[in-house]
Protein backbone atom coordinates (compact mmCIF):
# COMPACT_ATOMS: atom_id res chain seq x y z
CA UNK A 1 0.00 0.00 0.00
CA UNK A 2 1.40 3.37 -1.04
CA UNK A 3 1.47 6.02 1.69
CA UNK A 4 2.22 9.74 1.78
CA UNK A 5 2.38 12.25 -1.08
CA UNK A 6 -1.36 12.75 -1.01
CA UNK A 7 -1.31 15.49 -3.65
CA UNK A 8 0.29 13.09 -6.15
CA UNK A 9 -2.28 10.42 -5.38
CA UNK A 10 -5.15 12.86 -5.94
CA UNK A 11 -3.56 14.21 -9.13
CA UNK A 12 -3.29 10.80 -10.77
CA UNK A 13 -6.72 9.79 -9.53
CA UNK A 14 -8.19 12.68 -11.51
CA UNK A 15 -6.03 11.92 -14.57
CA UNK A 16 -7.15 8.30 -14.68
CA UNK A 17 -10.79 9.25 -14.15
CA UNK A 18 -10.68 11.82 -16.97
CA UNK A 19 -8.53 9.67 -19.29
CA UNK A 20 -5.96 12.47 -19.27
CA UNK A 21 -2.68 10.59 -18.81
CA UNK A 22 0.38 11.76 -20.73
CA UNK A 23 2.68 9.39 -22.62
CA UNK A 24 5.63 9.53 -20.20
CA UNK A 25 6.31 10.38 -16.56
CA UNK A 26 9.50 10.61 -14.52
CA UNK A 27 8.91 9.68 -10.86
CA UNK A 28 11.85 10.93 -8.83
CA UNK A 29 12.69 11.52 -5.19
CA UNK A 30 14.49 9.76 -2.31
CA UNK A 31 15.02 6.02 -2.35
CA UNK A 32 12.58 3.73 -0.58
CA UNK A 33 9.54 6.04 -0.43
CA UNK A 34 7.29 4.05 -2.77
CA UNK A 35 7.77 5.55 -6.24
CA UNK A 36 7.79 2.15 -7.97
CA UNK A 37 4.95 0.90 -5.78
CA UNK A 38 2.79 3.87 -6.77
CA UNK A 39 3.58 3.31 -10.45
CA UNK A 40 2.47 -0.32 -10.04
CA UNK A 41 -0.79 0.81 -8.43
CA UNK A 42 -1.47 3.02 -11.45
CA UNK A 43 -0.67 0.14 -13.81
CA UNK A 44 -3.09 -2.12 -11.98
CA UNK A 45 -5.84 0.45 -12.38
CA UNK A 46 -5.10 0.84 -16.09
CA UNK A 47 -4.66 -2.83 -17.00
CA UNK A 48 -6.69 -4.58 -14.30
CA UNK A 49 -3.83 -6.83 -13.19
CA UNK A 50 -0.08 -6.83 -12.64
CA UNK A 51 -0.07 -9.99 -14.77
CA UNK A 52 -1.64 -8.24 -17.75
CA UNK A 53 -0.09 -8.89 -21.19
CA UNK A 54 -0.26 -5.10 -21.67
CA UNK A 55 2.34 -4.54 -18.93
CA UNK A 56 6.15 -4.55 -18.98
CA UNK A 57 8.47 -3.84 -16.05
CA UNK A 58 12.22 -3.35 -16.47
CA UNK A 59 13.86 -3.43 -13.06
CA UNK A 60 17.63 -3.68 -12.65
CA UNK A 61 18.87 -2.64 -9.22
CA UNK A 62 22.52 -2.11 -10.07
CA UNK A 63 23.25 -3.58 -13.50
CA UNK A 64 23.21 -1.39 -16.58
CA UNK A 65 19.97 -1.60 -18.58
CA UNK A 66 21.08 -2.84 -22.02
CA UNK A 67 19.83 -1.70 -25.39
CA UNK A 68 18.33 -5.18 -25.99
CA UNK A 69 15.75 -4.49 -23.26
CA UNK A 70 14.71 -1.22 -24.90
CA UNK A 71 14.53 -2.78 -28.36
CA UNK A 72 12.20 -5.45 -26.98
CA UNK A 73 10.24 -2.71 -25.27
CA UNK A 74 9.87 -0.85 -28.57
CA UNK A 75 8.41 -3.94 -30.23
CA UNK A 76 6.06 -4.49 -27.28
CA UNK A 77 4.76 -0.95 -27.01
CA UNK A 78 3.85 -0.70 -30.70
CA UNK A 79 1.60 -3.77 -30.52
CA UNK A 80 -2.13 -3.20 -30.24
CA UNK A 81 -3.13 -3.43 -26.55
CA UNK A 82 -5.46 -6.19 -25.41
CA UNK A 83 -7.12 -3.65 -23.17
CA UNK A 84 -7.00 0.14 -23.24
CA UNK A 85 -3.31 0.88 -22.60
CA UNK A 86 0.18 -0.48 -23.07
CA UNK A 87 1.99 0.41 -19.84
CA UNK A 88 5.70 0.29 -18.97
CA UNK A 89 7.73 0.85 -15.81
CA UNK A 90 11.49 1.34 -16.04
CA UNK A 91 12.71 1.25 -12.45
CA UNK A 92 16.16 2.66 -11.65
CA UNK A 93 16.03 4.40 -15.02
CA UNK A 94 19.36 6.08 -14.20
CA UNK A 95 20.95 2.68 -15.00
CA UNK A 96 20.14 3.06 -18.68
CA UNK A 97 23.30 2.68 -20.78
CA UNK A 98 24.11 5.25 -23.46
CA UNK A 99 22.80 3.13 -26.35
CA UNK A 100 19.72 2.14 -24.36
CA UNK A 101 19.09 5.81 -23.51
CA UNK A 102 19.24 6.82 -27.15
CA UNK A 103 16.87 3.99 -28.10
CA UNK A 104 14.43 5.03 -25.38
CA UNK A 105 14.63 8.62 -26.58
CA UNK A 106 13.33 7.54 -29.98
CA UNK A 107 10.32 5.90 -28.33
CA UNK A 108 9.63 9.07 -26.34
CA UNK A 109 9.92 11.25 -29.44
CA UNK A 110 7.29 9.22 -31.31
CA UNK A 111 5.12 7.54 -28.66
CA UNK A 112 2.41 5.17 -29.86
CA UNK A 113 -1.21 6.11 -29.20
CA UNK A 114 -2.44 4.32 -26.09
CA UNK A 115 0.78 3.88 -24.14
CA UNK A 116 2.17 5.21 -20.87
CA UNK A 117 5.79 4.97 -19.68
CA UNK A 118 6.85 5.50 -16.08
CA UNK A 119 10.55 6.13 -15.46
CA UNK A 120 11.44 5.74 -11.78
CA UNK A 121 14.70 7.06 -10.32
CA UNK A 122 16.31 8.43 -7.17
CA UNK A 123 19.19 9.75 -9.30
CA UNK A 124 17.42 11.64 -12.09
CA UNK A 125 20.43 13.83 -12.92
CA UNK A 126 22.12 10.75 -14.38
CA UNK A 127 19.46 10.57 -17.09
CA UNK A 128 19.94 12.24 -20.45
CA UNK A 129 18.48 15.78 -20.34
CA UNK A 130 16.64 15.01 -23.58
CA UNK A 131 14.88 12.08 -21.89
CA UNK A 132 13.92 14.20 -18.89
CA UNK A 133 12.56 16.95 -21.16
CA UNK A 134 10.14 14.50 -22.79
CA UNK A 135 8.65 13.30 -19.50
CA UNK A 136 6.29 14.97 -17.08
CA UNK A 137 8.35 15.24 -13.91
CA UNK A 138 6.68 14.13 -10.65
CA UNK A 139 8.71 14.79 -7.52
CA UNK A 140 7.97 12.55 -4.52
CA UNK A 141 8.60 14.08 -1.12
CA UNK A 142 10.24 12.20 1.80
CA UNK A 143 7.77 10.46 4.07
CA UNK A 144 6.94 12.01 7.42
CA UNK A 145 7.85 10.08 10.57
CA UNK A 146 4.17 9.96 11.54
CA UNK A 147 3.23 8.41 8.19
CA UNK A 148 5.80 5.65 8.69
CA UNK A 149 4.83 5.17 12.34
CA UNK A 150 1.12 4.86 11.53
CA UNK A 151 1.86 2.36 8.75
CA UNK A 152 3.97 0.17 11.04
CA UNK A 153 1.29 0.22 13.73
CA UNK A 154 -1.54 -0.55 11.31
CA UNK A 155 0.09 -2.98 8.87
CA UNK A 156 2.92 -4.54 10.91
CA UNK A 157 0.99 -4.53 14.20
CA UNK A 158 3.91 -2.98 16.07
CA UNK A 159 3.62 -1.26 19.42
CA UNK A 160 3.46 2.55 19.03
CA UNK A 161 6.74 3.08 20.90
CA UNK A 162 8.61 0.55 18.73
CA UNK A 163 7.06 1.94 15.53
CA UNK A 164 8.07 5.49 16.47
CA UNK A 165 11.65 4.38 17.21
CA UNK A 166 11.94 2.61 13.85
CA UNK A 167 10.51 5.65 12.02
CA UNK A 168 13.17 7.80 13.69
CA UNK A 169 15.95 5.72 12.08
CA UNK A 170 14.23 5.13 8.73
CA UNK A 171 15.47 8.34 7.09
CA UNK A 172 12.01 9.00 5.58
CA UNK A 173 12.10 5.62 3.78
CA UNK A 174 9.32 3.08 4.25
CA UNK A 175 11.52 0.43 2.65
CA UNK A 176 14.20 1.01 5.26
CA UNK A 177 11.60 1.05 8.04
CA UNK A 178 10.24 -2.34 6.95
CA UNK A 179 13.77 -3.75 6.84
CA UNK A 180 14.50 -2.46 10.34
CA UNK A 181 11.20 -3.85 11.63
CA UNK A 182 12.28 -7.38 10.70
CA UNK A 183 15.01 -7.40 13.36
CA UNK A 184 14.90 -4.18 15.33
CA UNK A 185 16.27 -5.80 18.49
CA UNK A 186 19.47 -6.72 16.65
CA UNK A 187 19.70 -3.20 15.21
CA UNK A 188 19.48 -1.72 18.72
CA UNK A 189 22.13 -4.17 19.92
CA UNK A 190 24.51 -3.02 17.18
CA UNK A 191 23.89 0.65 18.01
CA UNK A 192 24.56 0.03 21.69
CA UNK A 193 27.80 -1.68 20.67
CA UNK A 194 28.84 1.37 18.64
CA UNK A 195 28.28 3.74 21.55
CA UNK A 196 30.19 1.43 23.91
CA UNK A 197 33.10 1.32 21.47
CA UNK A 198 33.14 5.11 21.26
CA UNK A 199 33.67 5.30 25.02
CA UNK A 200 36.14 2.41 25.29
CA UNK A 201 39.92 2.70 25.35
CA UNK A 202 42.01 1.27 22.49
CA UNK A 203 42.50 -2.09 24.22
CA UNK A 204 38.76 -2.44 24.73
CA UNK A 205 38.10 -1.60 21.08
CA UNK A 206 40.60 -4.18 19.81
CA UNK A 207 39.11 -6.87 22.04
CA UNK A 208 35.67 -6.01 20.70
CA UNK A 209 36.98 -6.17 17.13
CA UNK A 210 38.15 -9.77 17.69
CA UNK A 211 34.73 -10.74 19.02
CA UNK A 212 32.88 -9.02 16.16
CA UNK A 213 35.00 -10.73 13.51
CA UNK A 214 34.62 -14.14 15.20
CA UNK A 215 30.92 -14.09 15.98
CA UNK A 216 29.07 -11.40 14.03
CA UNK A 217 28.05 -10.40 10.51
CA UNK A 218 30.42 -7.47 10.04
CA UNK A 219 28.71 -6.02 6.95
CA UNK A 220 25.34 -6.06 8.71
CA UNK A 221 26.83 -4.26 11.70
CA UNK A 222 28.46 -1.61 9.50
CA UNK A 223 25.17 -1.08 7.65
CA UNK A 224 23.28 -0.63 10.95
CA UNK A 225 25.89 1.83 12.18
CA UNK A 226 25.58 3.85 8.99
CA UNK A 227 21.77 3.88 9.13
CA UNK A 228 22.04 5.14 12.70
CA UNK A 229 24.53 7.90 11.87
CA UNK A 230 22.56 8.98 8.78
CA UNK A 231 19.39 9.37 10.85
CA UNK A 232 21.16 11.85 13.13
CA UNK A 233 23.06 13.78 10.49
CA UNK A 234 21.60 16.84 8.75
CA UNK A 235 22.66 16.07 5.17
CA UNK A 236 23.02 19.04 2.89
CA UNK A 237 22.89 18.72 -0.89
CA UNK A 238 25.29 21.07 -2.64
CA UNK A 239 26.06 21.66 -6.27
CA UNK A 240 29.36 20.22 -7.44
CA UNK A 241 31.69 22.75 -9.02
CA UNK A 242 32.87 20.23 -11.60
CA UNK A 243 29.75 18.18 -12.37
CA UNK A 244 26.06 18.83 -12.79
CA UNK A 245 25.12 16.08 -10.35
CA UNK A 246 24.55 16.81 -6.70
CA UNK A 247 26.91 15.57 -4.02
CA UNK A 248 26.46 14.91 -0.33
CA UNK A 249 28.12 17.36 2.02
CA UNK A 250 28.87 15.85 5.42
CA UNK A 251 30.25 19.08 6.84
CA UNK A 252 27.57 19.54 9.49
CA UNK A 253 29.11 19.68 12.98
CA UNK A 254 26.44 17.53 14.64
CA UNK A 255 27.55 15.17 17.38
CA UNK A 256 26.04 11.88 18.53
CA UNK A 257 25.53 11.91 22.25
CA UNK A 258 28.42 14.31 22.61
CA UNK A 259 30.77 11.41 21.94
CA UNK A 260 31.03 10.81 18.18
CA UNK A 261 31.09 13.49 15.51
CA UNK A 262 28.30 12.28 13.24
CA UNK A 263 29.77 13.73 10.06
CA UNK A 264 33.13 12.08 10.76
CA UNK A 265 31.45 8.80 11.67
CA UNK A 266 29.49 8.73 8.41
CA UNK A 267 32.62 9.37 6.37
CA UNK A 268 34.59 6.69 8.21
CA UNK A 269 31.79 4.14 7.80
CA UNK A 270 31.59 4.82 4.06
CA UNK A 271 35.35 4.32 3.82
CA UNK A 272 35.21 1.12 5.88
CA UNK A 273 32.37 -0.29 3.79
CA UNK A 274 34.36 0.46 0.64
CA UNK A 275 37.38 -1.42 2.03
CA UNK A 276 35.27 -4.42 3.05
CA UNK A 277 33.88 -4.67 -0.47
CA UNK A 278 37.39 -5.38 -1.77
CA UNK A 279 38.40 -9.01 -1.11
CA UNK A 280 42.12 -8.17 -1.04
CA UNK A 281 41.70 -6.08 2.13
CA UNK A 282 42.15 -7.66 5.55
CA UNK A 283 38.84 -7.32 7.44
CA UNK A 284 40.51 -7.33 10.86
CA UNK A 285 42.93 -4.57 9.87
CA UNK A 286 40.16 -2.47 8.25
CA UNK A 287 37.96 -2.73 11.37
CA UNK A 288 40.84 -1.94 13.74
CA UNK A 289 41.80 1.13 11.71
CA UNK A 290 38.18 2.31 11.84
CA UNK A 291 38.07 1.87 15.61
CA UNK A 292 41.34 3.80 16.06
CA UNK A 293 39.86 6.78 14.18
CA UNK A 294 36.48 6.54 15.94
Amino acid sequence: MFIGNQSIQKYFGKLIESDGLSHAYLFYGPEGIGKKLFAKEILEKLTGSLNSPDLRIIDKESDEIPIADIRELKNFIHLTPFGEYKVVIINNAHNLGRDASNALLKILEEPPGKSVLFLVSHLPKLLLPTIISRCQKIRFQPLRKKEITDYLITKNKLEPETAASIAKFANSSLGQALELAQNFDNFQKNINLLNKLAKADFLGRFEAAKKILAEEDLKKIINDWFVYSASLLPIFFVQSTTRKSRILDFSAPTEVGGEIGTAKLSRELLYLNNLLSKPQFNQKLALENFLIRL
